[in-house]
């Protein structure tokens, strides 16, 4: 039987073009996501309802904690880039601030629009792959970043004949990799090979029929679990390890669904960041709370901790 919810509140009215990139991290017990178009990182500590922005040169499209707790690593437009903590006044000043790009041959070549989703392995490897320039195009690829014995970082080529890359996550034995490859509305699987951080062997997960429009961020729960936020349906989802829709969750001020994380200090409520922009269509009923960050508690499950990059954002 699948449960279902309806949200018609948001958290915060915030108004972003394309909210984006969210993670929470246990340690500072804050939030932290993006608005990838209008260049901002935003934080929001739930037990003050403190929150803000910073503003940046870039556009940054994903967040990922570091594992020496100095700061984010995180996807820009062009590549990938530390984001110290330093450079995120809580709260903000106002100031616009600068990245600290990471120097590696992976960069968006003349058919990749911009760098979009990424994610942490259970080994400390930051992947994050790119989109192409029109909807349906498989110009993406995928990169995946690591810091060497020597201190040095590199990001070989993992994936490629992407369309847009979206959410990923991990088994609880880090040997299945799950990857959202957004314009064919398909969660993949992989075999995943933490050693080398080897993909092989891919097979769907998930295609949903059409009223659950297209695959976005995605986390996964203690049970497996993987929930998907859902571009163009207004809609997040559960699905269970066997695939099987089990909880669907409508948002009927919101159309275009991005990115879902569990926080808050149990990693029980499910925090869902939305994008005002791109609404295609006839006849699109009013969303007008699109933009909005919004939190769903009392779901009855529990979020699992995201990996940290083993770099460092301290200058």
């Amino acid at each position: 039987m699948v449960k279902k919810y309806t949200v018609t509140d948001p958290l915060l009215k915030l108004g972003c073009t394309l909210g984006e990139g969210a993670v929470w991290d246990t340690r500072t017990q804050r939030l932290y996501f993006v608005d990838i178009d209008q260049r901002k990182v935003y934080t929001y500590e739930p037990s003050t309802g403190a929150h803000g922005y910073q503003t940046f040169d870039n556009k940054i499209t994903s967040l990922s904690g570091l594992a020496d707790g100095s700061g984010l690593i995180a996807a820009i437009d062009t590549g990938f880039a530390y984001i110290p903590f330093s450079s995120l006044p809580f709260p903000p000043d106002g100031s616009k601030q600068s990245v600290i790009p990471v120097e590696v041959d992976a960069k968006c070549n003349e058919k990749e629009k911009r760098f979009n989703e990424g994610t942490v392995d259970p080994a400390g490897r930051f992947l994050s792959g790119t989109l192409g320039f029109e909807h349906g195009s498989k110009d993406g690829r995928m990169f995946s970043l690591a810091v060497t014995a020597e201190g040095n970082h590199r990001a070989p080529l993992v994936l490629d004949n992407i369309t847009c890359t979206n959410g990923m996550g991990w088994t609880a034995d880090g040997e299945t990799m799950y990857f959202t490859d957004s314009w064919i509305k398909e969660i993949a699987a992989f075999d995943y090979n933490l050693e080398t951080g080897e993909m092989s062997n891919r097979r769907t997960f998930s295609i949903l029929e059409d009223q659950y429009g297209e695959p976005d961020g995605m986390c996964t729960d203690s049970e497996g679990g993987i929930w998907s936020a859902r571009w163009g349906a207004g809609k997040v989802v559960r699905l269970t390890p066997s695939g099987e829709l089990d909880v669907v969750i409508d948002f009927p001020g919101a159309w275009h669904m991005t990115c879902v994380v569990f926080g808050g200090p149990s990693l029980e409520d499910l925090y869902v960041t939305t994008a005002s922009s791109d609404y295609t269509g006839d006849n699109l009923p009013e969303r007008s709370q699109g933009g909005d960050l919004f939190v769903v508690r009392g779901l009855g499950y529990q979020g699992v901790e995201r990996h940290r990059f083993k770099g460092t954002a301290s200058t």
